[in-house]
């Protein structure tokens, strides 16, 4: 039975709950109807044969009654009759009358399809009387019933034997055959009824769980995929609550796996470029003790090339330094408690390419589950710090024996009091030899002591070990200090342990190195989003695994899962000449700055650099610099040089050239008066350039610091410059309308050269005359008041182009040198009112005249007039 019951189990367990549903309701619902069926069919043959059993007992009754009279009567042909009917109800085959004394008088056989066959027995023929009111022979009921008991009409279930032989009887055998076979049909029928509707039920309850089953398979496979396609969502159409709750939160952790690894891989990618800054050297070991890998620090401490040393047996660097001997340091080594592993720490002997030997410190940790690295080593060079310790050991072996506190405390008395104590001991925790001597370890403990680090010490002290553990502990003053403790028994010559050597050694200074490595690593990682310039990390395959907030915002969204071969397409389609880009393969580690302009998302230009850590993991390091602007301020200054040459030979020639003709030759005094007011033109058109290069460049130089910037009468500004020109060009009319009587952020003097230049230029651009107006007015822009000066005049206008350009250094709207200027005025304008973070702004229509608008920020927390004042309604006029 067990080994046919093992192996169903084993398949029934390796179904799915589907299946398993499946057949535990069709074993119970089967075994349920095998049960049912058989109380069913014994209700229905015990039910057919009590009814039987009443009927033949009836009908045995009503034999006797009728036979009464007949027998007192002898009247043998009216029982016949009267028998013969009772033959030939349905189920009876015989009927028997005995007279009392047990004498048999007539017997009536039921033939099938034929008449009732009558035996009278012999005279003296005697039956054997029944033994109680009923016997059950094979598939026929006997029922006998007292014949002259049956007159008194009491109950006559319970007669006997004796009753049956004083009264005589009538015996009726009557067969349940027909009863039994109509009994099984009907049980039959409802059996087959009942196996009908749970076969429809069962087919209903199937169909039911593959419906409601479906998902939660869908979910299965989505579950067993997840690991390897994260981030991917299951859409789930229909299901129970609970089932789409829990896809959702499948969804929900898809999403957040995948994140989790895009964070991951950005982590270890910024950590493996700072591993490939770092100065200590790092090796990877295989576990056959070969190199596999190290960074660029050991290329410099070893004298040789990453290539060179991949392959080579650890032991050729450091000598003695198996596979064997590293597994050892590491079981020997130091346990870190928060990852469970140790980390080993040898200082030994290297070799350098020539064979130098020097000293150096070796910190070895285990990658059990690494296919490739078996085992971290992290060199540091000590041949400056061994120097140093030569000197401090030769200091201090005149001042002490040992530098690291020392102390003996006695393992056979409780609790291990401390019987000796060296000078350093005392120097390091600052109490004195007497009272440290009885006294255990815990008086240097304190708040911050881990009490789990000391119980694991006191394990392995109890054990008879030897223990190596940093503690934090307490000086004799409060002051906190990291103790690396390490804890050594002293056994006697039958092995018992008679005392502890406990060397401490204040290892505070390396714990803060390696907390502020960890702030230096968060420093540079702050530094490289906050970095205004650009940096992309492609990792060894060529996937773009990391970029700089900068780099995004310089050439805008890039493709995800971006591959290097993928972005250099990309990047190229924004480059404004593709056809001469370098890709990023061809740019590898050739020290090389590309100059690349793009026009996309907005024209930039930018300065490329590509380094690739071969060294390393192989990642490629992109680097953009947006020089945008230093180009544009290149190109500016070699067209400023180029037209302010120009500009200044002009005059320069005019005047050289006139006064060498007034050198050599004679003219009427008033020919050499007109050539004079020429060379005087040109000389002051000379003067007015040089002076206006030198208040641009005394603006950009000093960026606006040496302005006045203070709240100023708009008024007395107005005046001042009507009233100048007005001195200069009498000729002219400047007509001066409404103005408010307000306070404006202005430096007095800048602002009046400022409204100069733009009336100069209205006069000098309406050669045929025509009215120049002035007013003011106070407008709100972008939440800021500011008052607007509009200068109006009737002259030539500009085109739009010509508009676009009027603020440029050195254009002219009129490029036939009939207008005299110098081409800066409306440049000086605006660099003045940038700088009082206000603008100025043309508008202008070829032959109907040029608006020129200069806006000044008002002044805040100054009594301001609300209403304008007219500062003169009339014409200035000479």
């Amino acid at each position: 039975m067990k080994s046919l019951f093992l192996p169903a189990a084993k398949w029934f367990s390796r179904r799915s709950i589907k299946t398993q549903i499946l057949w535990l309701v069709l074993v119970v619902t089967l075994v349920g109807t095998v049960l049912i069926s058989a109380a069913s069919y014994k209700r229905h043959n015990d039910q057919t044969l009590t009814d039987s059993l009443q009927w033949s007992q009836a009908l045995a009754a009503l034999a006797a009654q009728a036979s009464v009279g007949s027998l007192v009567d002898r009247d043998l042909p009216a029982l016949e009759t009267a028998l013969q009917e009772l033959v030939a109800m349905p189920g009876v085959t015989a009927v028997e009358v005995v007279q009392p004394q047990g004498l048999r008088l007539i017997r009536l056989s039921a033939e099938a399809g034929r008449e009732p066959r009558i035996i009278y027995p012999g005279r003296h023929e005697v039956a054997t009387p029944p033994g109680g009111p009923y016997a059950l022979l094979d598939d026929k009921i006997h029922a006998y019933a007292t014949i002259l008991g049956s007159r008194s009409g009491a109950d006559r279930s319970n007669d006997g034997y004796d009753d049956f032989l004083r009264h005589g009887w009538v015996e009726l055998e009557f067969s349940i055959a027909n009863r039994t076979a109509q009994a099984f049909r009907g049980w039959l029928v409802e059996t087959v009824t009942s196996l009908s509707l749970i076969a429809l039920s069962l087919t209903l309850f199937t169909l039911f769980l593959r419906r409601a089953f479906r998902p939660i398979g869908e979910l299965a496979l989505y579950s067993t995929k997840l690991a390897s396609t994260p981030g991917e969502r299951l859409h789930m159409r229909w299901g129970s609550r609970e089932v789409r709750e829990l896809g959702r939160n499948l969804n929900k952790s898809s999403e957040e796996l995948a994140l989790r690894i895009h964070e991951t891989q950005q982590r270890l990618s910024r950590l493996r470029a700072i591993l490939d800054t770092a100065v200590d050297a790092i090796v990877g070991v295989r576990m056959d003790g070969r190199i596999d890998s190290v960074n660029p620090a050991a290329e410099r401490m070893f004298g040789r090339s990453a290539d060179a040393m991949t392959g080579l047996f650890l032991h050729d660097l450091l000598p003695g330094m198996d596979a064997p001997r590293l597994q050892k340091l590491i079981a020997n080594g130091m346990l870190i408690h928060s990852t469970q592993s140790r980390i080993g720490q040898l200082e030994t002997a290297a070799l350098r390419q020539e064979g130098t030997s020097f000293p150096v410190e070796l910190l070895v940790g285990e990658i059990p589950d690494d296919p490739d690295i078996r085992y971290t080593c992290i060199v540091r060079d000590l041949t400056d710090m061994k120097q140093a310790e030569e000197f401090l050991t030769l200091y201090g072996r005149v001042v002490d024996c040992t530098l690291n506190g020392i102390t003996i405390s006695n393992a056979r008395r409780y609790p291990q009091p401390i019987v000796h104590a060296n000078p350093a001991f005392c120097r390091i925790t600052g109490y004195a030899p007497h009272e440290l001597l009885g006294r255990d370890a815990s008086i240097l403990e304190g708040p911050l002591t881990d009490r789990d680090d000391l119980a694991a010490l006191s394990q392995t002290v109890r054990k008879g070990g030897e223990a190596t553990i940093t503690l934090k502990n307490y000086r004799k003053d409060g002051s906190m200090f990291y103790n690396k403790l390490s804890v050594s028994p002293v056994r006697d010559a039958h092995g018992d342990i008679t005392h502890y050597i406990n060397v401490i050694e204040d290892v505070t200074a390396q714990v803060e190195v390696k907390q502020r490595l960890i702030e230096r690593t968060a420093r540079l990682n702050a530094t490289f989003d906050l970095s205004p310039d650009g940096f992309a990390v492609f990792d060894r395959q060529g996937e773009l695994i990391s970029t700089n907030p900068a780099f995004r915002d310089m050439v805008g969204d890039i493709p995800s899962w971006c591959s290097l071969q993928r972005f250099d397409v990309w990047f190229k389609s924004l480059v404004e000449e593709g056809s001469h880009y370098r890709s990023i393969s061809e740019a590898w580690n050739d020290k090389s700055t590309d100059i690349i302009a793009i026009t996309q998302p907005t024209r930039k230009v930018l300065e490329r650099e590509v380094r690739r850590n071969l060294g390393g993991s192989g990642e490629t390091i992109l680097y953009l610099r947006d020089v945008t602007h230093q180009t544009e301020v290149d190109r500016i200054k070699s067209e400023f040089l180029a037209t302010a040459a120009h500009e200044l030979r002009t005059p320069l020639a005019s005047i050289l050239g006139f006064t060498e003709l007034m050198i050599h030759r004679k003219y009427s005094e008033e020919k050499q008066k007109d050539l004079l007011r020429t060379v005087h033109k040109q000389g002051t058109l000379l003067s007015n350039l040089i002076q206006e290069l030198l208040d641009l460049s005394r603006i950009e130089a000093r960026q606006g610091k040496d302005f006045h910037i203070v709240p100023t009468a708009l008024l007395g500004i107005v005046r001042d410059v009507v009233d100048g020109i007005a001195s200069f060009d009498a000729a002219r009319e400047v007509t001066v309308g409404a103005l408010p009587d307000s306070l404006v952020l202005a430096d007095g003097s800048k602002i009046h050269q400022a409204l100069t230049n733009l009336l100069s230029n209205a006069f000098k651009y309406s050669p045929k005359g025509g009215q120049v107006t002035l007013d003011a007015a106070i407008e709100e822009d972008a939440g800021t008041e500011m008052v607007a000066i509009c200068i109006r005049d009737e002259g030539i206008g500009m085109s739009p182009d010509q508009l676009e350009r009027a603020f440029e250094r050195f254009y002219r709207a009129d490029a036939s040198g009939n207008i005299p200027g110098t081409g800066l005025g409306l440049n000086l304008v605006k660099e003045i009112a940038d700088i009082h973070g206000g603008s100025v702004t043309l508008q202008s229509e070829l032959g109907k005249g040029t608006i020129a608008t200069l806006r000044l920020r008002l002044a805040r927390g100054e009594s301001n007039g609300t209403e304008n004042r007219e500062y003169s309604s009339q014409v200035l006029a000479s």
